[in-house]
């Protein structure tokens, strides 16, 4: 059964795709499209990350999800 985080991480992950879509077709290339995904993802992830830091989720349990390290966790945490 999903869980909270795992609806967060997955909604997280959806729009990254679609910002990524975006900035790559705006660059008209394949590349682009690919690293415009990788970016949007990357940013859904820190979304994803500070959303569960703000609900009160162990570093531990953000990292298992988002596969953040734990280093850029604490730093999120100490931000949210």
């Amino acid at each position: 059964m999903p869980t909270i985080a795992d609806a967060i991480l997955q909604e997280g992950i959806e729009k990254g795709i679609e910002k990524g879509i975006e900035k790559g077709i705006e660059k008209g290339i394949e590349k682009g499209i690919e690293k415009g995904i990788e970016e949007g993802i990357e940013r859904e992830k820190l979304e994803a990350a500070r959303k569960m830091a703000r609900m009160g989720m162990s570093a531990a349990d953000i990292r298992k999800i988002t596969g953040l390290p734990l280093e850029q966790i604490e730093s999120i945490r100490k931000r949210s």
